[in-house]
């Protein structure tokens, strides 16, 4: 059966507003954050609830995601686009199928002045130093092969 095309964009509307009313909390940590995007998730059907251990193994999966990531509630909210949050998201991923849809409703997640703001993909401060110090160590090393070819 097929359903009238009005009563299926009323109902992509009713939970498009649902989500967008679900903001992060600061105080969230990373399991609260990942438990708060599966249920999202499951609310756009893009993730099953039942068997209850799929959503389980997912949920941990992602909350281990931004965990080795230090995304949790507090990271969120310092966001001033959705820039370093695709940025940060996609350096904790290997680029599964899944992850467009986390990303849309972790974005979904944030103020509306926050979704608007032009994208800027710069890099953040922890990534800058991480830079400096893979260019120091690279400098170094070029320097003790230069003195032992020298030798």
């Amino acid at each position: 059966r097929f359903w009238p095309k009005p009563f299926l964009t009323q109902a992509t509307l009713d939970i498009e507003e649902s989500l967008a009313s679900m903001t992060v909390e600061q105080s969230w940590s990373s399991k609260d954050l990942a438990h708060a995007l599966c249920d999202a998730l499951v609310a756009k059907g893009q993730l099953k609830e039942k068997p209850a251990f799929i959503r389980t193994d997912r949920e941990d999966k992602i909350a281990g995601i931004f965990e080795s990531i230090g995304l949790d509630g507090e990271k969120m909210c310092s966001f001033e686009n959705v820039g370093p949050l695709e940025m940060t998201l996609r350096r904790g991923t290997n680029g599964e199928a899944w992850v467009g849809q986390v990303q849309d409703a972790l974005i979904a997640m944030l103020p509306e002045m926050v979704r608007k703001a032009a994208k800027n993909m710069a890099m953040d401060d922890a990534t800058l130093e991480e830079l400096e110090a893979a260019k120091e160590r690279t400098e170094k090393l070029r320097d003790r092969r230069e003195q032992q070819s020298e030798d």
